[in-house]
């Protein structure tokens, strides 16, 4: 297993991570994924600008949302490394699920493939992408429908990105959220990167967060 969860890379730089980019050969190419078409091309410049100060040259756009290409989505499993952007985990996920890219990214990480992912990507990876309904829905409604909003699995915790920007109220509702799943719920800060070899061995970089059965830690 080669999966790295983060919170805002590339936007802050972590070494860790682009250290295990630049393992993937001298110019690994790379699919970047993000959740919907809107403000993608703008949000893909920046990125190839990013990645290009790290030594990563070539990046390309793959689309799951207005214009997706079967036939690049098909051959995923063909890139050195794919990346999943942030933005909506639910709408992500959604779009994951309509276009098979899940499944595609599913069978990146079986095989072996560096796949890499930052705040609403991070969570494509998880068991479960309600944590970022907490923002919006009251408790007891998402865990109602939690069952709805299932991801891929890959890790076997859930995650919250940006923990260092959430407020005291909404990590309270977290923390109780925590009380009704069974596993943990692991919160990175931004500059920060979980980077995995198998879905139980990990390796935090950076300051997380942790709740579990009600307790924060």
């Amino acid at each position: 297993m080669n999966v790295i969860l983060t919170s805002d890379f590339p936007s802050t730089a972590v070494p860790a991570v682009v250290a295990r980019l630049k393992a993937q050969g001298p110019n690994p190419r790379v699919a970047w994924i993000a959740p919907f078409s809107e403000g993608a091309p703008a949000r893909f410049a920046l990125a190839q600008a990013r990645f290009a100060e790290f030594g990563i040259q070539h990046l390309e756009y793959c689309d799951i949302d207005q214009e997706p290409d079967d036939v690049q989505l098909a051959y995923l499993g063909e890139y050195d490394v794919v990346y999943l952007s942030g933005g909506d985990p639910v709408r992500f996920r959604y779009n994951m699920l309509r276009t098979g890219a899940g499944g595609r990214v599913g069978h990146c990480i079986r095989a072996g493939r560096l796949v890499v992912a930052a705040s609403g990507g991070s969570l494509q990876l998880t068991p479960n992408v309600s944590i970022v309904r907490l923002q919006t829905e009251p408790l007891e409604d998402v865990i109602a429908t939690r069952g709805a909003y299932n991801g891929l699995g890959a890790v076997p915790y859930e995650f919250l990105p940006h923990v260092n920007r959430c407020t005291d109220e909404f990590l309270e509702k977290v923390r109780a959220y925590s009380e009704h799943v069974d596993h943990e719920i692991v919160g990175l800060a931004d500059g920060g990167a979980i980077v995995h070899d198998t879905p139980e061995r990990y390796e935090p970089v950076g300051d997380v967060v942790r709740f579990r059965q009600g307790v924060r830690a």
